[in-house]
């Protein structure tokens, strides 16, 4: 359309729909993004917890605190770089040792069912919250050297990722059966679980500042005023990420559930970014006069879908959250 100065999903809102698009967009984009980070403190939490039995949710969550508040501080992503690489080398440890213990310890008598239909709500909402990386593709693409290849590439990718995730998740069912637990870290068993769990542990820890980057940066630039924002002034700014890592860390402590949050942010925020508006801005920009038939009724049929399923999965996602509230009124903890 001849647009220019398109980096991010953001800018794609302010052009199709004004400033307010602009903004309801990278309010979407910094409600997922901390939604990830949340859930990386679950996790974290879930996991220690089952090694440590004696230390409570909230001393764990929140003695992450303190380290994460200082690396939310840097400004420049390649800053970040040497911590993204020892998380990639401890995920893959820990997803990799994962694997070879399902296979290891396949030790109940559940009937395997291929399709239970009670979960779909469930499982497809939390397939969705897979789309955590959407709001990152623009900004890959654009400083990416060959552009041209760059959706043949993110295809290749989406596909191999769908494969990976496909299998792991099969080889957890079949090796749990209905005493799979959610994350299913837990189901592990021998000497080597706790170093598994570890290593997935740390290398979400320092996933955090990543997710949390573009979130310190929206939020300033909607709260803090050029005069509070460096270089002319660092303190406001520091403060202000201190106090997200913190917001973030009491989320994680009130939503205990690892899989129901992650249902609650792929059926809410996570349908809207990655399926109701790229259609809606598809339809916005090309119009109904350039568009086939086909793509016009694809583009309006994914809309309404996913108005259906993200209004219905964020229901039942906050039902169960609910649930288990009310569960955890009569269990003390901490």
């Amino acid at each position: 359309m001849g647009h220019t100065g398109i980096k991010g999903y953001g800018d794609v809102g302010r052009e199709v729909m004004g400033p307010r698009g602009e903004v309801l967009v990278n309010i979407c984009l910094v409600i997922s993004q901390a939604g990830f980070a949340t859930a990386y403190l679950i996790f974290i939490a879930a996991n220690v917890r089952s090694i440590i039995e004696k230390a409570g949710r909230g001393m764990i969550i929140y003695s992450c605190v303190p380290l994460l508040a200082l690396l939310v501080q840097f400004r420049d992503m390649k800053k970040l770089s040497p911590f993204s690489l020892i998380a990639d080398v401890a995920n893959l440890m820990g997803l990799s040792a994962v694997i070879f213990q399902d296979f290891e310890y396949y030790t109940h008598d559940d009937d395997i069912a291929a399709v239970d239909f009670s979960g779909l709500i469930y499982v497809t909402s939390v397939c969705i919250y897979s789309l955590e990386g959407v709001g990152l593709i623009l900004p890959l693409e654009s400083s990416c050297a060959d552009r041209e290849g760059f959706p043949k590439l993110l295809k290749q990718v989406i596909f191999g990722i769908t494969c990976l995730m496909t299998f792991f998740g099969i080889c957890g069912y079949v090796a749990f059966g209905d005493s799979t637990i959610s994350p299913i870290s837990l189901n592990l068993k021998g000497e080597s679980a706790a170093f598994v769990q570890l290593a997935l542990c740390l290398a979400l820890y320092l996933t955090y500042p990543i997710m949390m980057f573009p979130v310190s940066d929206v939020l300033e630039d909607l709260f803090l005023s050029d005069s509070n924002k460096p270089p002319r002034s660092y303190w406001p700014s520091r403060s202000f990420r201190v106090f997200m890592v913190f917001t973030t860390a009491t989320v994680a402590y009130t939503l205990p559930n690892f899989g129901k949050f992650l249902e609650l942010v792929g059926a809410s925020i996570c349908t809207l970014l990655g399926f109701i508006l790229p259609c809606y801005f598809h339809i916005k920009v090309f119009g109904k006069a350039k568009l086939k038939t086909w793509e016009l009724i694809l583009d309006s049929s994914i809309i309404v879908l996913g108005l259906f399923f993200g209004a219905i999965g964020t229901w039942d996602a906050i039902l169960k959250l609910m649930e288990d509230d009310e569960v955890s009124e009569n269990t003390p903890e901490l």
